[in-house]
């Protein structure tokens, strides 16, 4: 029977706590290395395979933009893993969550430059400025100890 109350407890606050909106989200699936879950993530608007069209950074008025080339990906799958690859040397897997206007992860395993790794940290949200069936653009602005930090990515399905 306690356990009965427990679940139900457990039940109600996860509604409370999701019904509320929030400018800060958080993943809810558990971290893990492969998509081996089997509990779907609520909001699947971002789900699919993403090429990378465009991805632009503003730094203490530096800018840099990168074009996606041929094998650069964001995969978002139904289960809350992010894969994603972005040029010949940095490659990721995460795990995301999904607010009405925002999208964040956080990373588990990260490769930059040949160097491995599994430190877990939290990529601040990005704001969806645009998505369709087709387009998805991200935008994600930081105040940092360094200054300033804007990045915006552009996205095409890739069917």
């Amino acid at each position: 029977m306690k356990i009965i109350y427990k679940v139900l407890f457990i039940a109600l606050i996860s509604c409370v706590l999701f019904s509320c909106g929030k400018s800060n989200i958080m993943p809810v699936a558990t971290p893990s290395h492969a998509d081996t879950s089997t509990t779907l993530i609520g909001d699947t608007r971002v789900v699919g395979n993403w090429a990378i069209v465009k991805d632009s950074v503003n730094y203490n008025s530096s800018n840099s933009v990168y074009h996606g080339v041929a094998g650069d990906y964001f995969k978002f799958t139904k289960y809350g893993n992010l894969y994603i690859n972005e040029g010949p040397s940095y490659i990721d897997t995460a795990i995301y969550g999904v607010s009405s206007t925002q999208v964040a992860w956080i990373n588990l395993y990260a490769k930059i430059n040949g160097v491995v790794s599994t430190v877990r940290t939290q990529t601040p949200p990005l704001s969806i400025d645009k998505l369709d069936t087709a387009n998805l653009i991200l935008s994600q602005g930081v105040q940092t100890s360094g200054g300033f930090r804007y990045e915006q990515i552009t996205f095409k399905k890739i069917k």
